[in-house]
C-alpha cells in the first residue's frame, strides 16, 4: 500500500495513509501514551495527605505542608509517572526552605478517584486551588503555582483564570502534541500552553535541562520567549528529562529563592 507499482498520485496516497494512522493513534492512544499512573505511593491515613471532592463527588489526593512565615506556598502539579507519595522527599527539600506545598494527584494516580484526561486533570487541580484557598486559607499572593513536565498543563490552564505571586515551570512543554511534531499537525492536541502563555501576566520562571530527551529545552524557551515577562529563565547544563533535580536540586532551590525574592521587591 505504501510502496506499490510507481505513479504520481503514489506519494500523496502513502502520505495520506501515514497522516490518519498517525492520527488515529494521536486521537485514540493519547491517554495511553501522556499518562502513566504508578501503582499509590500513599494510602489516604498517612501523615500530611488531605482528601477533597470535585464538584461532581470524586475524590483528590492532596499532599499539605505549611509555609514558614513570610514564604510561599507552591501549589504542585507534578509529571505523568510520579504521584504525591513518591515526592515526598521532595517536598520536604522545598520545606525545608520555608516553602509551603500543596500537590494534588490527577485522576487515577494515588487515591484520586477516576480515570485521567485533559478536563480531568483540570477539575483536580480547581479542586485543590479551592482547598488551599478557602479551606485552608492561603491566599493568591503567597502561592506560587508549581507545573513539572506534563504538569505544566494545568499549571499554566490554572494560571491564566486565577491570580498569583508567580508560575514556576520545570521541563515544561509547549503542547502535548507539540512536543512530538514541533508544529500542530492533529486536532485533538492537549495542554495547549504555547496559546495560553502570553495572556498570563504574573511573573515566570522556568527551569528546563539543555539535555532534556523527552520535552526538548526549545519547549522551555518557546514559553519563555512568548511570556509578556517578568521572566527568567534557567538553563540547567547536561540535565536530561528526568535526572534535573539529581543534578540541581541546590541550583533549583536557589533559583527559587531569588525569584521569590523578586516577586517580594515588585
Amino acid at each position: 500500500m505504501l510502496i506499490g507499482e510507481w505513479n504520481w498520485k503514489r506519494p500523496f496516497k502513502s502520505l495520506a495513509f501515514i497522516y490518519l494512522s498517525l492520527l488515529l493513534v494521536a486521537l485514540g492512544c493519547s491517554n495511553m501514551l501522556i499518562y502513566h499512573p504508578p501503582g499509590a505511593g500513599y494510602r489516604s491515613t498517612d501523615p500530611n495527605i488531605h482528601t477533597a471532592k470535585q464538584s461532581d463527588g470524586q475524590q483528590v489526593g492532596l499532599f499539605y505542608l505549611p509555609a514558614s512565615a513570610g514564604m510561599p506556598t507552591l501549589f504542585w502539579s507534578h509529571g505523568n509517572a510520579e504521584d504525591i507519595g513518591y515526592l515526598r522527599s521532595r517536598f520536604q527539600s522545598f520545606h525545608a526552605r520555608g516553602y509551603g506545598i500543596l500537590a494534588y494527584d490527577y485522576p487515577g494516580y494515588g487515591v484520586s478517584e477516576g480515570a485521567p484526561d485533559e478536563q480531568g486533570c483540570y477539575e483536580a487541580c480547581q479542586t485543590g486551588w479551592n482547598y488551599l484557598t478557602e479551606q485552608l486559607k492561603v491566599k493568591p499572593d503567597k502561592i506560587i503555582i508549581y507545573g513539572q513536565s506534563v504538569g505544566s498543563g494545568p499549571a499554566c490552564w490554572l494560571a491564566s483564570q486565577q491570580p498569583s505571586a508567580g508560575l514556576m515551570l520545570v521541563s515544561p512543554l509547549t503542547s502535548a502534541f507539540r512536543t512530538v511534531t514541533r508544529i500542530p499537525l492533529f486536532p485533538g492536541d492537549q495542554y495547549p500552553n504555547i496559546e495560553r502563555i502570553s495572556s498570563i501576566n504574573t511573573p515566570l520562571l522556568i527551569i528546563h535541562g539543555d539535555q532534556d530527551s523527552v520535552v526538548g529545552q526549545w519547549n522551555g524557551k518557546k514559553l519563555y520567549e512568548l511570556h509578556p515577562g517578568p521572566k527568567h529563565f534557567v538553563d540547567v547544563q547536561g540535565a536530561d528529562h528526568n535526572d534535573l533535580f539529581h543534578l540541581a536540586e541546590y541550583e533549583i532551590l536557589q533559583e527559587l529563592d531569588d525569584f521569590w525574592g523578586r516577586i517580594k521587591h515588585e
